[in-house]
């Protein structure tokens, strides 16, 4: 493989422009863009000057130039055009989360490993130098023993429909919890044990939501423990009312020693005894530098640090928060499935 990569973006919403933006910066080529809305993937094209525009993604994996694909696609569409671009023999960057459900990501993952392709899951976030950090910081024993990682996430409904469809993008626990469950198990270096959560729909009786069958939990609040001891702590919305101006707070975790709040992608108060100390994070174009990654991975023959197996970790969490959310007991975090 040349240090230049050819990639082509499926999918031309705002994650698509993230994808492109991201493979650009990183100095690699993007040869196409590829969304059923042609009109849309054109706008995108012109935006970032891509020469080829696509609507059907099996003619854009039929191209001999592509050697990776990035799945910026609704969830429910991860599975078939991942197994087509594995069988396609093209490396895959998707989006996150993984798949639907546990059938889909087995489908995944045979795909992939028949055809020796290289694949990731779009974890960006966790790739912040703050997340490094904290991680550090909790190895050090800064903070102590237990530590409790508390994250926030309030918003207004969301704006895509398919966020808010229990068989499309399956609410906030799903889609964007996944980023908060990978970065408690990377600071706490454990791995989930038991979930329990309680949720609820707050946008249910909203206009915009009369077209979904089934609606998706879009609030509640998750309490995830670890083999270590440590526990997270998700408080979520996506039910709020237009124009709400309460935000959800900064990332915090505390221990018996000390403690940490802030943005991993901004800054990151230290607290210890009476003192604190604030410091600087480098924010940085994540999508550049999970595409940086992508293709170092690829140039040096190894797994990309975000792969099949932390997707499948993380999605046995989400199984298990929906588990407790309908049977109102602590459930396991099981990995066999």
């Amino acid at each position: 493989m040349t240090d230049t990569c050819k990639v082509a973006v499926i999918g031309a919403g705002d994650m698509g422009a993230s994808h492109v933006n991201g493979w650009q910066q990183a100095g690699h080529e993007v040869v196409s863009i590829t969304d059923v809305d042609e009109d849309r993937a054109r706008r995108l094209s012109e935006r970032f000057e891509v020469d080829r525009v696509c609507s059907d993604y099996r003619a854009t994996l039929a191209d001999p130039e592509v050697e990776i694909v990035s799945i910026c696609l609704p969830l429910a569409l991860h599975a078939p055009v991942t197994v087509a671009a594995a069988e396609a023999g093209k490396h895959i960057l998707c989006e996150k989360p993984l798949a639907p459900g546990p059938l889909e990501a087995r489908a995944m993952e045979k795909a992939v490993t028949r055809a020796g392709v290289q694949f990731g899951i779009g974890f960006q976030r966790n790739m912040a130098e703050g997340v490094g950090l904290l991680r550090q910081w909790a190895q050090e024993g800064v903070f102590g023993r237990p530590m409790i990682f508390s994250s926030d996430l309030l918003q207004e409904l969301r704006p895509k429909h398919a966020m808010h469809d229990r068989n499309g993008n399956q609410g906030p626990f799903t889609d964007a919890g996944c980023h908060y469950y990978l970065l408690w198990q990377t600071v706490f270096r454990s791995k989930p044990k038991t979930v329990y959560a309680q949720g609820r729909i707050l946008g249910g009786g909203r206009a915009e939501k009369f077209h979904i069958d089934m609606l998706a939990i879009d609030s509640g609040v998750v309490t995830v423990e670890f083999a270590s001891g440590d526990i997270g702590v998700f408080t979520a919305s996506w039910g709020l009312a237009g124009g709400f101006q309460l935000r959800g707070r900064p990332d915090r975790v505390i221990g018996p020693d000390g403690g940490a709040q802030g943005e991993v992608n901004n800054e990151l108060t230290l607290y210890r005894g009476d003192g604190e100390e604030t410091v600087e994070i480098e924010g940085r174009n994540l999508h550049k530098v999970q595409a940086e990654r992508f293709a170092e991975a690829l140039r040096g023959g190894r797994p990309f640090p975000n792969g099949m197996r932390e997707a499948k970790q993380i999605m046995s969490v989400t199984l298990a928060i929906h588990r407790s959310i309908d049977s109102g007991r602590p459930e396991p975090v099981s990995y066999e499935w």
